[in-house]
């Protein structure tokens, strides 16, 4: 045999040897593949039958576990974000069941509607499922239109703690009694400008917290005498000098004083629990000038609303109220005194600050309610 046909014969001996090794770690590999899909059909039915741990705990847990997952009370979550009970209920069959039957998860009910989104007849659908899902629990409720609402709200009047509203009829609001009401955040915008807006205390026993922000109105008496925190913008409405007269019990206090208001002027206002009083605007100098607060420490003020000498005006406040301030916070863009010269003036204040902008500090914030 020729040399050549030897050769072409090995080279083709050789590459039908490796054909073969090559079939053979393919069928190896076969064979671990299949064993590998059948560990993993096993691992896969084994998860289909496996009740995970959540599942087997007790319903009382699981019901905590969900109160913890929306805002903490009496803050509401909106009903359409993430941190709404509505979400639990679209996990499982069970987790649903639990959210429907957890009472402290449908006690706050926001109906806020910034852009207009929510139509009158979605926001009635949600304040009646969320109120019957609620059972027998106080309420937080928050509406910037209660018309819509107010038919499923009122009969739950006797369950109501924390209100924000916006009301243009305060005649809706006065029929009692609300005896857990005990934070009231109101926009009183009255079609009839003379309209008052009258809350016995005896409707109200428990009410210590107030917020009312009002362009014009006719007069508003509320239990002043219980409150411990107010915030009052009453920019038009008479009687502000009367109305803080007889809140002697306020440890906080944010007041937009009016101008127009003289009722009183010049007789004292003496407050001796505050503590905590930030002004937004208005006649603050002839306010000052009347008010007693010996226990007060801290004070926010807009600097433009102190006159022309608004160290003088703050020195003759504070020699009067003797009172012993921890924080003097003067607002204003364009400062008449520096921060060296109100810190030269009241060496006693530990925390003199100016700034450009109003920022409460952690203990200021605070909030009776």
């Amino acid at each position: 045999m020729l040399p050549h046909m030897q050769q072409a014969r090995a080279l083709l001996a050789q590459k039908q040897a490796e054909i073969f090794d090559i079939e053979a770690q393919m069928a190896a590999l076969a064979r671990t593949l299949a064993a590998a899909r059948d560990a993993q059909q096993l691992i896969w039915e084994g998860l289909q039958s496996y009740k995970y741990p959540v599942l087997s705990l007790p319903n009382e847990v699981v019901c905590e576990i969900f109160v913890h997952t929306i805002p903490p009370y009496p803050e509401p979550p909106l009903p359409f974000s993430d941190c709404s009970p509505t979400v639990l209920t679209r996990i499982c069959r069970q987790w649903r069941e639990l959210a429907v039957e957890t009472p402290r998860l449908w006690r706050t009910i926001s109906l806020l509607n910034p852009r207009k989104s929510l139509e009158p007849q979605q926001a009635f659908r949600i304040a009646s499922l969320w109120l019957k899902r609620s059972g027998s629990c106080p309420l937080s409720i928050r509406a910037d239109d209660l018309n819509p609402v107010l038919s499923v709200l009122l009969p739950e009047r006797m369950r109501w703690e924390h209100l924000k509203l916006h009301v243009d009829d305060p005649t809706d609001m006065q029929e009692g009694p609300f005896p857990l009401l005990r934070s009231l955040d109101l926009i009183l915008m009255p079609k009839n400008a003379a309209t008052p807006f009258l809350l016995p205390s005896q409707s109200a026993p428990l009410l210590r917290s107030v917020r009312i922000f009002a362009q014009n109105g006719g007069t508003i008496d509320l239990p002043w005498a219980q409150l411990t925190s107010l915030m009052l913008y009453l920019q038009r409405t008479p009687g502000f000098r009367r109305i803080l007269r007889q809140t002697r019990h306020l440890v906080h206090c944010t007041l937009y004083c009016p101008f127009s208001d003289t009722d009183g002027l010049g007789s004292e206002i003496h407050l001796p629990h505050l503590e905590f009083l930030t002004f937004t605007g208005g006649a603050i100098k002839d306010f000052l000038g009347s008010l007693l607060a010996p226990n007060l420490q801290a004070l926010h003020v807009p600097e433009p609303s102190l006159g022309s000498q608004p160290i003088d005006t703050l020195k003759s406040f504070i020699s009067k109220s003797n009172c012993k301030l921890k924080e003097m916070q003067i607002v204003s863009e364009a400062a008449i005194s520096s921060e060296d010269a109100y810190r030269a003036a009241f060496p006693s204040v530990p925390r003199v600050t100016v700034s450009d902008r109003r920022c409460v500090s952690s203990d200021s914030e605070s909030d009776s309610d």
